[in-house]
């Protein structure tokens, strides 16, 4: 039998994944299906780097208005905490805002499908975000 040697000699690990955050609130009669419903999503993301701890909180802010009145609103924020170990080449700080933010993101998305369908609202699924053409 083959032994396989995963050891990687360099790269980032994740040490933690926390929920800092969870807000969610909704009017009586949500609006469905109609065109003139809009739906905005802002992402903010922080990074903090000490040593080879890179520290990176996600903040999602979700809302559905109609008619100039919101319906639906959300803020949820987490933090990854990331351990540089080995020689990677990364920037911290780069590795923070791109793959750090990319890494957090889906358990953001998760967590506001899950608020939505407990709300009655159905499966609201926020597109996949590119952290890598963020600041562009």
């Amino acid at each position: 039998m083959e032994n396989n040697n995963n050891n990687l000699e360099s790269g980032f690990k994740i040490n933690n994944l926390l929920l800092l955050e969870s807000t969610f609130s909704r009017v009586i009669n949500v609006t469905f299906d109609n065109p003139e419903v809009v739906q905005n999503i802002d992402v903010n993301v922080n990074v903090s780097v000490n040593e080879n701890t890179v520290v990176v909180t996600e903040e999602i802010k979700y809302n559905q208005t109609f008619n100039e009145i919101q319906e639906v609103s959300a803020i949820i924020k987490m933090v990854g905490v990331f351990e540089k170990f080995g020689n990677s080449v990364l920037d911290l700080e780069n590795f923070g805002n791109i793959n750090g933010a990319a890494i957090i993101f889906p358990y953001i998305r998760e967590h506001l499908t899950n608020l939505t369908s407990k709300a009655g609202l159905g499966l609201i699924i926020i597109p996949p975000f590119n952290f890598t053409n963020k600041e562009k």
